[in-house]
């Protein structure tokens, strides 16, 4: 008897242990994520006309070209990026217009850092110059390459093609 009481007292314990009240998650919802969105806004030193948000928003084409694009034809694994792939993402952007590369690893930084050290891999390797970030999704770790004018061929609605009629 004395020991199933002192059960229900430690259960009884435990369970208080994870009630917030709601003071603290009025509290929390504005006050410190107001204060992660300014941090995380203030950490952005990518360019905004390559920074995924802005793409997306200020251009409804490279939404419709990132659907385009099926899935990720290059990736690059937990030992980092080679030459290898640099010679890959070139000859797959000579084959399409957008490629999309999945980024399992956080040797390279962030993705924006990430598209750098491809990009200039891939123009290292072959003779093409001006390869553009078209996307960047970070909840995939997916960044949309783009050969030289991909970007003008979307703002255009030259890209993606229109589906052809059956």
């Amino acid at each position: 008897m004395q020991l199933h009481i002192l059960s229900i007292l430690l259960l009884g314990s435990v369970a208080r242990a994870f009630v917030i009240p709601s003071t603290n998650i009025n509290s929390l919802s504005t006050s410190k994520f107001s204060s992660i969105q300014l941090n995380l806004a203030a950490d952005s030193s990518f360019d905004d006309s390559t920074s995924s948000a802005t793409n997306i928003e200020s251009n409804p084409g490279v939404a419709d070209a990132w659907r385009y694009v099926k899935k990720p034809l290059l990736r690059i694994g937990g030992k980092g990026v080679t030459e290898t792939h640099g010679n890959s993402l070139r000859e797959l952007l000579n084959a399409h217009t957008c490629v999309k590369v999945k980024v399992n690893t956080q040797k390279l930084g962030s993705l924006e850092d990430a598209f750098e050290s491809i990009k200039d891999l891939a123009e290292k390797s072959g003779n093409m110059k001006g390869i553009e970030c078209i996307h960047i999704r970070p909840s995939d770790n997916m960044i949309m390459f783009g050969k030289p004018g991909a970007m003008d061929a979307i703002r255009a609605g030259e890209f993606p093609p229109a589906p052809e009629d059956a």
